[in-house]
């Protein structure tokens, strides 16, 4: 898949990259519409400041990162322990993009 690929200050890169898998307890999720927000943008300019330049404790990723948090698209694929009967593949969505750390 082509992803927008953030490296540091003013380099990102448009890059080929594997399709991540859908984990056991994931929805995984075809991207139709991506915005790009003030964060992305205070990355480009000034970062890193929210993308991870060392291992992040939850999420285990460090720069190079794919941006773009803000996302609608269609779910594509349902991890077999999802327990959601309202969840079904080709549902349209859209994302709460957030991680809590704690």
């Amino acid at each position: 898949m082509r992803a927008a690929r953030y490296y540091g200050r003013e380099d990102i890169r448009i890059e080929e990259i594997p399709e991540p898998p859908c984990g056991p307890n994931q929805v995984k999720i075809a991207p139709a519409f991506v915005g790009i927000c003030g964060t992305d943008l205070h990355e480009y300019l000034g970062g890193p400041n929210f993308c991870p330049a060392s291992r992040h404790p939850v999420t285990g990723d460090s720069i190079p990162v794919t941006l773009g948090h803000e996302f609608s698209g269609v779910i594509k694929e349902i991890g077999s322990e999802v327990r959601a009967a309202h969840l079904r593949v080709g549902l349209p969505c859209a994302v709460q993009p957030t991680v809590y750390c704690g």
